[in-house]
């Protein structure tokens, strides 16, 4: 039954009301995906070099993109407990606080891009195409950071309907700037390739971020949840840190991981390296789903927690995983396709074909060996969405520190240790590298369940006494100032 206190008109937990808050999350996180699978796409029509040097620069810079991204969106989470508990005032301020750290990580990137891509790309195949991508990633880094704070504003209260307008814009400025900068306009503007399209995407994610602090400094945001609480508050920043630095360093670790996964199968050979730019790119299209709804999740649970409904967390996991089946299923039915149409797509024919593509090693051909692949992807990415689901429950909790240990020592235990040591000492095919992806997958969302299970994310408290008990206060002066007022005009 719905409350007065609920996000959506739908009865709370219900998958309904899940795919309310999750769908317009789902095509935000599509636009910021689809950026880079938009320049993948591009890049392939340039080069196939340029597409293999997308695929290890692109995924480092997203290591410290998108970690510094999780850690500023985990303003969501204390926007969506004080909402659950209507502490309406307070709102602003945890978003403050992650503004202020997205600004400090100025500090951060822009030495990370002058500097650091020849050192992390030195010796490599594509390293000179490696470091300009990376390198214009990071100096205009820290506005992804800064849209996420941003986000979390509206992501917390369940108000992302318009993200989805603002996700198709920004988009269609990055398809754009995609084709007239890595391109270019004879006479007018010189094709700059890798640097196009690191630019491009660059200038996509500032658009955003800019339309979105204009609507948080609106006058009515202003009045009734406090954005204009704009002082860096210590107890509060520190409490953001400590909830969000796990997860933002997990996520860097991981991705880290995957850069070293596609650095070696840079080095066993081509055929690897292309066949794994194909299964990530289709990865990072995918992925948009599952990461809204892990901050759908998130968000919802968040506001059950703070007002006190933990016992509606259970039908909102029951209604994760009905989404979950039906998109998996769903995407089954495009995985099963042939995949030369994927790899026409991605690879065309007006540049050059590489030569194992028509090649046959142990019996089995490219486009066979590629789909073997998919499957892979597939298994992988319906486990991914089982363990990004539990992992939206204990990021509302506060359990991130668990998500830190458990997710960093997995990827490297049952992923890249095996890959190497399997995969890469004996030089076997692609294929079972990405079996072991799948395996990974499987065993990490087995380690999130039973953290569930054990129910310690309970245990966890985010909001103060001392701070509820100052909104309280405050709430009461403001409504004896408008009785008093009501007397007066009496």
């Amino acid at each position: 039954m719905q409350d007065n206190n609920s996000l959506t008109k739908f009865e709370e937990g219900s998958i309904k009301e899940l795919w309310t808050v999750s769908l317009p999350l789902m095509i935000s996180s599509l636009a910021s995906l689809l950026m880079i699978f938009v320049d993948r796409c591009f890049l392939a029509r340039y080069s196939l070099n340029a597409l293999n040097a997308a695929v290890n620069a692109g995924t480092l810079a997203w290591a410290f993109l998108g970690g510094m991204g999780l850690l500023t969106v985990m303003s969501a989470v204390f926007v969506a407990q004080y909402n659950g508990a209507k502490r309406y005032s307070e709102i602003g301020v945890p978003v403050w606080q992650m503004i202020w750290f997205s600004l400090f990580s100025i500090a951060f990137f822009i030495p990370l891009g002058l500097w650091m891509g020849p050192l992390f790309f030195r010796g490599t195949v594509y390293a000179n195409l490696e470091i300009e991508y990376f390198g214009y990633l990071m100096v205009f880094g820290a506005f992804y950071p800064l849209m996420n704070a941003l986000s979390g504003f509206f992501i917390g209260r369940g108000q992302t309907r318009f993200l989805i307008y603002l996700a198709i814009f920004a988009n269609f400025i990055n398809l754009i700037l995609d084709w007239l900068l890595i391109f270019g306009i004879k006479g007018f503007i010189p094709p700059l390739g890798m640097k196009g399209a690191a630019i491009a995407t660059c200038l996509g994610t500032i658009f955003q971020a800019a339309i979105l602090a204009v609507l948080f400094f609106k006058k009515k945001n202003r009045d009734l949840f406090g954005t204009g609480k704009w002082r860096l508050n210590l107890k509060v920043f520190k409490k953001c840190i400590r909830v969000g630095v796990p997860p933002g360093i997990f996520f860097s670790l991981e991705i880290i991981g995957w850069t070293v996964f596609y650095m070696m199968m840079t080095r066993v050979g081509e055929m690897h390296i292309t066949v794994s730019s194909i299964c990530q790119s289709i990865v990072i299209l995918l992925s948009f789903f599952f990461d809204g709804l892990n901050r759908g999740v998130a968000s919802l649970a968040g506001n059950f927690i703070g007002s006190k409904k933990i016992e509606l967390i259970k039908s909102l996991l029951k209604s994760s995983l009905r989404l979950l089946v039906i998109f998996t299923v769903i995407v089954s039915v495009f995985l099963v396709f042939d995949p030369k149409i994927i790899v026409d797509f991605l690879i065309p024919g007006t540049i050059e074909q590489p030569a194992f593509l028509s090649q046959v090693t142990s019996g089995l051909s490219f486009y066979m060996v590629l789909k073997i692949c998919l499957i892979c992807v597939f298994i992988y990415l319906f486990f991914q969405g089982v363990r990004w689901i539990f992992a939206g429950v204990l990021t509302a909790a506060g359990d991130t520190l668990f998500l830190l240990i458990a997710g960093s020592l997995s990827v490297w235990l049952f992923l890249l240790l095996p890959v190497y040591f399997i995969v890469v000492k004996f030089g076997l095919a692609v294929q079972f590298a990405w079996g072991l992806a799948a395996a990974y997958a499987v065993l990490l969302s087995l380690i999130y369940w039973y953290r569930y299970r054990t129910g310690k994310w309970k245990e966890i408290v985010l909001m103060s006494d001392e701070m509820e008990k100052e909104t309280i206060l405050e709430e009461n002066i403001l409504e004896d100032t408008v009785d008093n007022n009501e007397e007066d005009l009496s």
